[in-house]
């Protein structure tokens, strides 16, 4: 049963009945995502100048030119931005790899002949991981609590997750069994060097940075890679 006028025999539902949010509610959500991506980027800005404890709910208001409540319209406190800051960190860590397996060009190792499109692919995204932590060193220490500043690794294991789905994706792709060990190492190549670096204990170029991990990739690929292409030939060819 429904109460909704007809006309011509079909029933005529207004917005609001059909669930559709009004102007009033569509601009006030648009409002307030802008407000939060606001406060966001206040405080990446914030803690890539002056570090993550520099980073509270008088100084965002500082810089925001607002009152000192105003973050807290929106965020229940200094940790929760940090989280939200964190989740966009991965977010925009997932999407340049992701990018970056799309690509179809890049790094195919030094001096090596052409290779197979999967461990190309592989080899760009694990380069644009490291790109990444290299380009964004504030935010990458934040994202995996190397700094001072942590936020709980629970609290955004699933963005988190994602980053490594994207070279798991890849190795299934090209039939490699149980690929979460593969990126397991990689990532621990990638990340080690990062950390490192980061206190001080190698003083490298990014450049002899990405030969290192370039020379993981093709260990990884070496031992789980060439008995996938053999399956996937003799599967392809009975």
């Amino acid at each position: 049963m429904s109460t909704g006028a007809r006309s011509g025999g079909n029933e005529v539902v207004s917005p609001l009945e059909a669930g559709e949010p009004s102007r009033a509610r569509q601009r006030r959500e648009r409002e307030r995502d802008a407000a939060r991506a606001a406060i966001l980027a206040a405080a990446r800005d914030l803690g890539r100048a002056e570090g993550w404890d520099a980073v509270t709910m008088r100084a965002l208001a500082d810089r925001l030119e607002y009152s000192a409540n105003f973050a807290y319209r929106y965020f229940s406190g200094r940790d929760d931005i940090l989280l939200g800051v964190v989740r966009n960190g991965f977010a925009q860590l997932r999407t340049t790899m992701s990018d970056a397996v799309r690509a179809g060009v890049g790094p195919v190792g030094r001096g090596r002949r052409r290779e197979p499109a999967g461990w190309a692919a592989v080899r760009r995204a694990a380069h644009a991981y490291l790109e990444f932590a290299l380009a964004e060193p504030d935010l990458y220490q934040l994202m995996y609590g190397v700094g001072g500043a942590r936020v709980p690794a629970t609290d955004a294991w699933t963005e988190g997750q994602a980053v490594g789905d994207v070279l798991i994706d890849v190795l299934e792709a090209i039939g490699v069994p149980e690929p979460e060990k593969p990126v397991l190492q990689l990532w621990a190549t990638a990340h080690g060097l990062v950390t490192l670096a980061a206190v001080g204990r190698v003083i490298e170029d990014p450049a002899a940075l990405h030969a290192i991990v370039d020379d993981a990739i093709s260990d990884v690929l070496a031992r789980v890679g060439a008995p996938a292409i053999i399956k996937n030939t003799l599967e392809a060819n009975p």
